[in-house]
């Protein structure tokens, strides 16, 4: 399935038709109740044109600066991609579709598209745009603007789901994932990133707490402001904890080892840059212990996979293939 054909895979999100590329007019596709959609500048447009309300406004609007602000496919993005793909065997992908619900410039997607024969790149904002410049090699993937939430996608057609980091910025997380499972098709699996959060006080509680302050203040600043005071911040954070953390572990100083963020001690300075903007800029972030969590995949009867948590929850889950299937690995 190359990536026109994905297009059998939206319905009207007016009438709920079938979807079809428009003839006579390459840059619009509609259904047969005439309804119309852009598909132009290399993406199909099925969001309603307008940014939303609330905080989905502001999500979006914060994404969508992010990721034309840092529009870059950067080295580290490879090594990013092996930790969230660590769980999935890439080899089982050949002859699959999928889905990646959240793919702000696409970074993962270009991981994951030689492995399937065809991908939707789904986003809500205008990170759409610096998906398709960086997803233009790849024939077989789709870029779609479209809230995740509302997608008009047809139930079952996709083997593979993915939602990396994206979940714990909606106003209902859970509400989300549940509609991201529906897409399942039976033996389709999901993956998905959510932060996580320490269940007993520390140095990562700590942290998060102060975070937590500091982010009343940042989710509101103008995007370009925050664009530059991410600079500054993350160097306060790399010579405080970053590097101590290195040396730590070097040395086998444990104390200094425990410190958090250790995920940027092999990843260049402007990794953090990046994540800093990213963590005060979403007006919505959710954390989660696993016993708030387990209860969503028990909801949609998809059975555990993979479960590990570092600095975050990465879920691989299955939808069974059998009718009635049940079951949910217990940890």
């Amino acid at each position: 399935m190359g990536a026109d054909r994905l297009l059998d895979l939206f319905t009207c999100p007016v009438c709920g038709a079938t979807l079809r590329a428009h003839d006579g007019d390459a840059a619009r596709v509609g259904c047969r109740n005439g309804h119309r959609f852009p598909f132009g500048r290399g993406y199909l447009d099925l969001s309603d044109g307008s940014p939303g309300h609330g905080t989905t406004a502001r999500t979006f609007e914060s994404f969508g600066f992010e990721w034309n602000t840092f529009d870059e496919v950067r080295d580290e993005d490879v090594q990013f991609a092996r930790a969230y793909f660590r769980d999935l065997d890439m080899a089982s992908l050949a002859g699959k579709t999928g889905v990646d619900a959240g793919c702000g410039k696409g970074r993962y997607t270009r991981f994951l598209a030689p492995y399937l024969d065809a991908l939707v790149a789904l986003d809500g904002s205008s990170a759409v745009e610096a998906a398709v410049r960086n997803l233009e090699p790849f024939g077989n993937v789709l870029v779609v603007k479209a809230d995740l939430r509302t997608v008009p996608m047809v139930d079952e057609c996709a083997d593979l789901v993915v939602s990396l980091g994206v979940l714990h910025h909606l106003d209902d997380p859970r509400a989300g994932f549940l509609r991201l499972t529906r897409l399942l098709a039976p033996d389709g699996r999901i993956l998905v990133y959510l932060y996580s959060r320490p269940d007993t006080f520390g140095v990562r509680a700590a942290a998060l707490a102060a975070a937590a302050v500091i982010r009343k203040l940042t989710v509101r600043a103008p995007l370009r402001l925050l664009r530059v005071l991410a600079v500054p911040i993350a160097a306060i954070l790399w010579a405080g904890v970053v590097v101590p953390g290195s040396v730590g572990a070097r040395r086998h100083v444990e104390a200094l080892e425990r410190l958090p963020m250790a995920a940027y001690r092999a990843k260049p300075f402007r990794s953090l840059v990046l994540d800093t903007f990213d963590r005060l800029s979403a007006p919505v972030e959710h954390r989660y212990v696993w016993e708030e969590l387990a209860p969503w995949f028990d909801e949609a009867g998809l059975d555990l996979e993979a479960v590990r948590e570092e600095a975050g929850w990465f879920v691989l889950a299955r939808r069974p293939s059998g009718a009635g299937s049940q079951g949910a690995m217990t940890r």
